[in-house]
C-alpha cells in the first residue's frame, strides 16, 4: 500500500463531497483537521496514517451535512475498501470517527479517537473556529446577536457561551492543549471586543 496515492484518494473523495459545503464544514476544514491529526499524533505517539485518514473522513455521515447518514458510512466503508485499505485498518477508522462528534458528547476510548477529536476541536475554536461559526449561522439564517431574550439563545453569538468556550477544557491531549489555550485567549479577546463595539463603547 502506498500511503500518499492512499491519501490522495481520500483527499479527492472528500473534496467531492464537501468542496461546496457553506456552513463551514467543507472540504478545507477535513485538510486542516487530517493535518492537525496527524501533527498530534506525531507529538502523542500515535498512528499518524491511522488519525490523518480518520481526520479526512471524520464528518461523513455526519447527520448536519446528509439526509442518509447511515448510507453515507455504507459508501464510506465501500471506498477506503476498494482502495486496498485492510479491514483491520478500516474498523480502526470507523472507530474512530464515531467518537468524534462534540454535540454527542462523546468519549473516545483510543489515543487516535482521542487525536482526531480534539483536531476537530481546535478546528472550532481560534480564528478559523469564529469565521466558521457565523459561515454555520448565516447558513442557517441566524442572526448574528440579539437583545431580546427570546431572541438570544437562538443567535449565532450564543455558540460561543453553549460550545466553544468549553472546549479549551475537553481537549484530550498535551499537545492539542497547549494550542487550545491560544485559540481560546483569541476567541476571548474578540468576544471582548465583539460586545464593546456591539454597544457602541468608544
Amino acid at each position: 500500500m502506498d500511503k500518499n496515492v492512499v491519501l490522495a484518494e481520500i483527499e479527492t473523495y472528500i473534496y467531492n463531497l464537501f468542496h461546496l459545503d457553506a456552513t463551514g464544514h467543507d472540504y478545507y476544514h477535513m485538510k486542516r483537521v487530517a493535518k492537525m491529526a496527524k501533527y498530534l499524533a506525531e507529538q502523542e505517539n500515535g498512528d499518524p496514517f491511522l488519525c490523518e485518514v480518520s481526520g479526512w473522513v471524520h464528518d461523513v455521515g455526519d447527520d448536519k451535512l446528509t439526509d442518509d447518514p447511515e448510507q453515507a458510512i455504507v459508501e464510506l466503508k465501500h471506498f477506503l475498501t476498494s482502495i486496498s485499505l485492510s479491514d483491520i485498518l478500516v474498523d480502526s477508522i470507523m472507530e474512530t470517527i464515531t467518537t468524534v462528534s462534540f454535540r454527542k458528547g462523546q468519549d473516545p476510548k483510543t489515543l487516535a479517537g482521542k487525536i482526531v477529536q480534539d483536531a476537530d476541536r481546535l478546528d472550532a475554536i481560534g480564528a478559523i473556529g469564529i469565521a466558521r461559526t457565523f459561515a454555520y449561522g448565516g447558513n442557517k439564517n441566524r442572526s448574528i446577536h440579539s437583545e431580546e431574550a427570546h431572541q438570544k439563545q437562538h443567535a449565532t453569538i450564543q455558540h460561543f457561551d453553549d460550545k466553544l468556550l468549553l472546549i479549551k477544557d475537553k481537549i484530550k491531549t498535551d499537545a492539542a492543549k497547549e494550542i487550545a489555550v491560544k485559540r481560546h485567549a483569541y476567541m476571548e479577546q474578540f468576544l471582548s471586543t465583539f460586545y464593546n463595539e456591539w454597544n457602541s463603547n468608544l
